[in-house]
């Protein structure tokens, strides 16, 4: 049996010892290899996480704007919120007109040196202003000017003075008993769409001269079915007189509570 030699076993003992430093040089190296990976990739990891949120785009939701809200109760529409710049001016009151539906009375027109315009008022003081200031009468108004749907200015009244009397756009006295509401029917045919000062459709003129009057949102759901000359059979509340208001001509008006179009009746709400 033979035995290694001293040389075979010195060359045993020092490839042993070169393996270690090797092999932890390899692995020194191999881990300094995947951390410089790493640190390569992490930029592409830290934009793949979650975007930031963009800002809201323009044209979103808008804060409501003052006068945006609905208009005064029997009045020529909404009054502007804020502060108002008032003007005074005179000259010859011509004549009283009833620029609505209801045919009631809401504006006069003022002959001026710088021209003719019309002054609108809240129906309620129709019959203090008529008192105070007859057709033909000097007067001073004292106003503000806005600009209606259709873009044209127009002065609103806030007092009138003539022959020494004052009239103040107050607000309509309470009634101590409320006017009671008496039912009423309506049949004929659309004769015309009628408007709010916001455009919206309203109330409907039917073929007797009755105004059948319409919540905006009831008229917006309808508005396929309602239509000039469709045929329409209603019921409703008829409109008590107001005090302080004067009419140019009477005029049935109507607040409907059903409507039937095209045979089909809807509760209006």
């Amino acid at each position: 049996m033979s035995h290694p030699t001293m040389h075979t076993v010195a060359a045993a003992l020092a490839a042993l010892l070169l393996a270690g430093p090797l092999a932890h040089a390899q692995q020194a190296s191999s881990t300094k290899t995947k951390q410089s990976k790493t640190s390569q990739a992490a930029p592409a990891l830290a934009t793949t996480g979650t975007a930031p949120t963009p800002p809201p785009l323009a044209g979103g939701p808008k804060p409501p704007r003052p006068g945006d809200g609905p208009g005064r109760p029997n009045g020529p529409g909404p009054r502007p919120a804020g502060v108002q710049a008032l003007s005074d001016v005179s000259g010859t009151l011509t004549d009283y007109t009833a620029a609505n539906d209801d045919q009631v009375y809401d504006a006069f027109t003022l002959k001026t040196s710088a021209g003719t315009e019309t002054v609108h008022f809240p129906r309620h003081l129709a019959q203090a202003l008529m008192a105070a200031a007859k057709a033909g009468s000097q007067v001073t108004v004292s106003g503000f000017r806005n600009t209606d749907p259709e873009g044209r200015a127009a002065l609103h009244l806030v007092s009138l003075m003539a022959g020494g009397q004052t009239v103040r756009d107050t607000p309509p006295a309470r009634p101590t008993t409320p006017p009671t509401e008496e039912a009423t029917t309506v049949r004929g045919t659309v004769q015309r769409i009628a408007q709010d000062p916001k455009g919206r459709t309203n109330a409907v003129v039917i073929s007797d001269g009755t105004v059948l009057r319409l919540p905006p949102d009831a008229a917006a759901q309808l508005a396929e079915k309602l239509k000039v000359g469709a045929t329409v059979a209603a019921t409703g509340a008829l409109r008590a007189p107001v005090a302080g208001e004067v009419a140019a001509k009477p005029v049935r008006v109507v607040r409907a509570q059903t409507i039937t179009l095209d045979g089909v009746q809807f509760l209006v709400r």
